[in-house]
């Protein structure tokens, strides 16, 4: 891995969400190149780590919803969370994508998805960095922020209509398969880092 395959996995991803017919030469498609994808998952650590933090401070001063609960715990549910819904889903496309009788877009679709996590994470966390600051208040912060889950949601509807192959249907029950997925390991992994709280706060 490189920067400059780094550099084009988030220009791909980012031609995606724009609807660009050349984000399909921006990625290595291959099966190494699918192995080499899961650098995006190492990459936003650190992301995470900086919305986490981010997330916490906005619950603590602003809402008063993190309680006694300790920052430790706060940000490794946070990334643990993080790291057992992306596993999870990735493997329950594997047999969605076969019963879709799509397997053979599945390398395509899973690449596109490690890549285009990375990008939105970093949207994500754009607009946590002036509030980091003092710039502006929390809720400025978290107002600024819900483009980055459009983004998250449309661009997810793309690669499942235009890399995997799905049709409008199947591209919306994976949406919300994904949400749900997402909230319920939310749920889960705050219960038992979080008690008394029951979810990770981001």
């Amino acid at each position: 891995m490189n920067a400059a395959e780094i550099t084009n996995g988030l220009i791909g991803a980012w031609r995606i969400a724009t609807r660009d017919e050349r984000a399909k030469h921006c990625f290595d498609l291959s099966t190494a190149g699918a192995a080499r994808s899961f650098t995006a998952l190492l990459l936003s650590v650190p992301i995470l780590f900086f919305s986490g933090t981010a997330s916490w401070r906005i619950a603590q001063s602003e809402f008063d919803l993190t309680g006694d609960m300790s920052f430790g715990l706060f940000i490794t549910a946070e990334i643990v969370s993080t790291f057992i819904y992306w596993g999870l889903f990735l493997a329950a496309m594997m047999r969605v994508a076969q019963a879709l009788s799509l397997r053979q877009h599945y390398v395509a679709w899973l690449i596109t998805y490690n890549w285009g996590s990375l990008l939105t994470a970093i949207a994500f966390a754009l607009p946590l960095i002036p509030y980091s600051l003092g710039i502006y208040s929390a809720q400025v912060a978290v107002m600024l922020a819900l483009p980055a889950l459009i983004l998250l949601a449309w661009y997810r509807w793309q690669i499942a209509r235009e890399v995997l192959g799905a049709d409008k249907g199947a591209a919306a029950a994976i949406l919300v398969f994904d949400f749900v997925l997402s909230i319920s390991v939310d749920q889960v992994i705050g219960m038992i880092f979080l008690p008394g709280v029951g979810s990770t706060i981001g």
